[in-house]
C-alpha cells in the first residue's frame, strides 16, 4: 500500500507530457500560421541601415579652448552690466572677493 506522502508518478508524466504537448501544437500552430502567411522571411528589419555621418570634429580644439578661456578670464577682470538682467552688474572678481571680506569684517 503507497503512503500518503509519496507521489504518484503517473500523475507527474501526466503533467509533463500535456506541457510538453502544449508546445508541441504551439510550434506547430506558429509554423502554420508563418507557412501561410506572405511575410518576406527576412524580416521587416533587414533593409540596410541608412548611412548617418557622425559629428564633425575640430580642426584646432586648442585655439577654440583658448578663445574660451580668454573670454571667461576677461569677464572675471571686468565691470559693466550684465546682459539680458537690466540694473544688475558683474565686478571684477578680485573687487568681489574685497567686497565679501570687509562685510564679514563687520
Amino acid at each position: 500500500m503507497a503512503e500518503p506522502r509519496d507521489i504518484d508518478l503517473r500523475g507527474v508524466f501526466a503533467g509533463a507530457a500535456v506541457v510538453l504537448g502544449g508546445i508541441v501544437l504551439s510550434i506547430a500552430v506558429s509554423w502554420a500560421i508563418l507557412a501561410a502567411s506572405d511575410a518576406p522571411a527576412e524580416g521587416p528589419n533587414a533593409a540596410a541601415a541608412p548611412k548617418v555621418s557622425g559629428p564633425a570634429l575640430q580642426t584646432a580644439p586648442q585655439r577654440t579652448l583658448a578663445e574660451f578661456v580668454r573670454e571667461k578670464n576677461a569677464r572675471l577682470e571686468s565691470s559693466g552690466a550684465v546682459e539680458g538682467e537690466p540694473g544688475r552688474v558683474h565686478i571684477p572678481i578680485e573687487q568681489a572677493m574685497q567686497l565679501l571680506v570687509q562685510r564679514q569684517a563687520k
